[in-house]
């Protein structure tokens, strides 16, 4: 049931965006000129990606330490006393700041901000990520979104009530191990219309580089 296809385009950039040479480029993706609509080989190639990308994950994961994920997670709570355990989503109900939701089973955490604490952790599990954001930057490298996982997954959750979200999310995003976290691109206001250098992109190599063959036909914005 991973890697669903939808034909649909989550990025519809206004066409003046483009020069000439970067719309043509583009247009094996799509079937239709306004570029709205995926094309039949663009989704069979972007679904096998992404089911590779998804098993590659899932042997990075077995292969990190509890005991170091542990302890990462309990030096960022040491360093940050403000982040304080979240037993009931109900007391961050409307509440703003930052939350983390930690993946025991996998050894991974996901850093983020949000206006409603609560609100915004329920969308990530009932949510469904794009099918043509799936993989970002290619299926060699591409770290699993967080949208990918859903409630059983996350195991504790830890938030702290602060209006500076937009200062401490990135702090603590550069700060915790990269092999040990989900997100994949700059939080906060800077996310905000992709506003990020493509440098920024998080990334982990999943495969030796020597026999990787990715595939680059991503044509969505990350998440």
């Amino acid at each position: 049931m991973y890697a669903l296809v939808n034909k649909t385009s989550s990025t519809q950039l206004p066409r003046e965006w483009y020069t000439d040479e970067q719309w043509e480029s583009l247009a094996w993706a799509y079937e239709d000129q306004e570029h709205t609509r995926l094309a039949d080989d663009y989704c069979t190639r972007q679904r096998e990606a992404a089911l590779e990308n998804f098993d590659l994950n899932m042997t990075f994961f077995a292969q990190l330490s509890m005991m170091s994920f542990e302890e990462a997670l309990n030096e960022m709570l040491r360093k940050h006393k403000g982040l304080r355990p979240v037993e009931n989503l109900t007391v961050v109900d409307g509440q703003i700041g930052v939350y983390v939701m930690v993946l025991d089973g996998y050894r991974q955490a996901y850093i983020g901000q949000a206006w409603d604490i609560r609100k915004r952790i329920k969308r990530h599990w009932s949510g469904t990520q794009q099918f043509d954001r799936l993989i970002f930057p290619d299926n060699a490298t591409s770290i699993l979104p967080i949208d990918s996982f859903r409630a059983l997954d996350t195991t504790r959750i830890f938030a702290a009530k602060t209006t500076r979200g937009d200062d401490l999310e990135p702090r603590l995003v550069s700060t915790f191990p990269s092999d040990l976290l989900l997100n994949r691109v700059p939080g906060g206001a800077r996310m905000l219309g992709a506003r990020f250098l493509q440098g920024e992109i998080k990334h982990r190599q999943l495969t030796p580089k020597d026999i990787s063959a990715p595939f680059v036909g991503e044509v969505a914005n990350a998440d």
